[in-house]
């Protein structure tokens, strides 16, 4: 198989990669609004990320995850399309139905590890403070970690898990003007 040849000019440097990888939002969002989108795309832009997945999770998985949501999931999933419509941002925005299609409870490891192997890395996901409160108690939480920087928004107010300070170095807060 030949390879592609490139002609550069004698000491041509590649300039660096100003852009970062992809950030999964994991969320109900029903209570999202325009203001808190765009607060996310401005946020995501100042972090030069390349995608941002957004990721609504099945009202079974929610239930047993204990994380309270009104709406069913198509109503959700119809607001964040319009959402997604109207926002106006560089990054590439983009919403998995991945767990709508199959209608039943997923693991975050799973929702993970397909989100992963389809995109490209570096990745980051974005979830609220209460997903992270239950995303610590997993098993396999020690391994997403390393995996994937954490990005923790303080939606709902709640103090955080103490066992997040062991791993203090990988995740940080973002504040995006929720007020909740």
């Amino acid at each position: 198989m030949a390879r592609d040849q490139i002609k550069v000019p004698f000491g041509y440097v590649e300039p660096p990669q100003t852009r970062k990888g992809t950030v999964f939002v994991f969320e109900t969002f029903e209570d999202w609004t325009e203001a808190d989108m765009q607060a996310f795309t401005l946020w995501a832009e100042e972090r030069k990320f390349v995608r941002a997945i957004f990721y609504p999770q099945h009202e079974e998985t929610l239930r047993r995850m204990d994380i309270p949501s009104k709406e069913p999931y198509y109503a959700r999933v119809k607001h964040l399309e319009s959402l997604l419509r109207h926002a106006d941002t560089t990054i590439q925005l983009d919403l998995d139905t991945w767990e709508g299609k199959r209608k039943k409870y997923t693991p975050m490891d799973t929702s993970l590890h397909f989100l992963t192997d389809k995109t490209p890395g570096p990745h980051f996901l974005c979830i609220s403070d209460r997903y992270a409160n239950q995303f610590i108690t997993y098993p396999s939480f020690k391994e997403w970690i390393k995996r994937l920087r954490l990005f923790i928004i303080n939606q709902f107010h709640v103090p955080l898990n103490a066992k997040l300070h062991d791993y203090a170095d990988r995740w940080e807060t973002v504040d995006l003007g929720h007020e909740s």
